[in-house]
């Protein structure tokens, strides 16, 4: 039974891939938690916790695991910025490591590589309008040769894929790019949301609120399931595309919608009588980055991944749904 480790594992999309894998019985699954509380959090999702209190600085509890307890493929799910260089290279070491110690048993023919899998983000094609390349997009290619800039919040990591890429000597690399993701608790959305839901909390409900994103965006989404489906779908494939040739980078989106649909819907659902402006990011990274447009497919991943996803309706036509769990998770929160 193949062993999964997964950075970022008490996160917002690390959560589901690793309750994904458990569900599915074919991994044993260990989770890095940084505090003992996260942790035990783990455990009652039957995730194996790793308690590390800082993986990037002092990585040495998780590093010790991936030896110890003979890990077959890490997932880098944590978002850690810059940070994550720190990960690829800690991996790294250990993947030449057991290559080496291959070598000196006299081990022959393959020998185990230890698989890295990276959540980068398809904020590193910058936006799609006036910018489209269909040629270009089948490739998943980013930076000099993409259709457009990164966005600048996120262009650091058009270096960070390059350098998992070239860490194929000593590990399976594979690099999943999920668009803008939505639905459970939706955390990525909380600080543009939360004014409509204080609005209509506190009863202020036809005043304008300003919200700084564009109106005329139009983002690739994925459901946070969908997402999490891919990387399980990576878990079983790393191994298998090592030295076929295949480019094991893979987007993943399943809808492109307006931003300003999104909100008139959860307007709608909540019953908020006000004007939602939506006023620009106004040069703020974070804004202008959920602001991008994107028109990338899927295609290549649902092909060589046989990924399927399947939470298709979009996140306006279900926006009573997730409006409705946004309420239900910050009701909780307040009581």
């Amino acid at each position: 039974m193949p062993k999964v480790l997964i950075l970022g594992a008490t996160g917002y999309l690390g959560r589901q891939i690793a309750n994904l894998l458990v569900q599915q019985g074919q991994n044993t699954v260990f989770g890095v938690a940084r505090t003992p509380a996260k942790a035990t959090q783990l455990s009652k999702q039957e995730i194996i916790p790793i308690l590390c209190p800082d993986p990037v600085n002092e990585p040495g509890p998780y590093l010790s695991a991936i030896e110890s307890k003979h890990i077959d493929v890490v997932i880098d799910a944590a978002g850690a910025d810059h940070g994550s260089h720190n990960f690829l290279n800690d991996v790294a070491h250990l993947g030449a490591e057991r290559l080496a110690d291959a070598k000196r048993r006299g081990v022959k023919g393959p020998t185990g590589k230890l698989g890295f899998i990276y959540c980068s983000g398809t904020w590193v094609h910058g936006s799609s309008s006036g910018h489209w390349r269909p040629e270009v997009n089948d490739l998943d290619i980013v930076g000099s040769g993409g259709n457009a800039p990164p966005e600048e919040l996120v262009e650091w990591r058009v270096g960070m894929e390059n350098a998992v890429l070239g860490a194929n000597d000593v590990l399976d690399v594979m690099i999943l790019r999920p668009a803008l993701l939505y639905g459970r608790e939706s955390t990525i959305w909380s600080s543009f949301i939360m004014p409509v839901y204080r609005a209509v909390q506190d009863g202020s409900g036809f005043s304008p609120i300003e919200i700084p994103l564009d109106a005329h965006s139009r983002p690739g989404l994925i459901h946070v399931d969908d997402a999490a489906a891919a990387f399980a779908k990576a878990v079983e494939k790393v191994h298998l595309f090592a030295g076929t040739g295949v480019y094991p980078v893979f987007d993943l989106v399943t809808s492109q919608e307006g931003m300003r649909e999104i909100f008139d819907a959860l307007a709608t659902c909540w019953g908020f009588g006000g004007e939602v402006v939506l006023k620009g990011h106004g040069g703020d990274l974070f804004a202008k980055a959920m602001s991008t447009s994107f028109r990338g497919s899927s295609a290549r991943a649902q092909q060589l991944l046989g990924w399927k996803p399947k939470r298709l309706n979009g996140f306006v036509q279900d926006m009573d749904i997730f409006a409705a769990a946004f309420l239900a998770e910050h009701s909780d929160v307040n009581n």
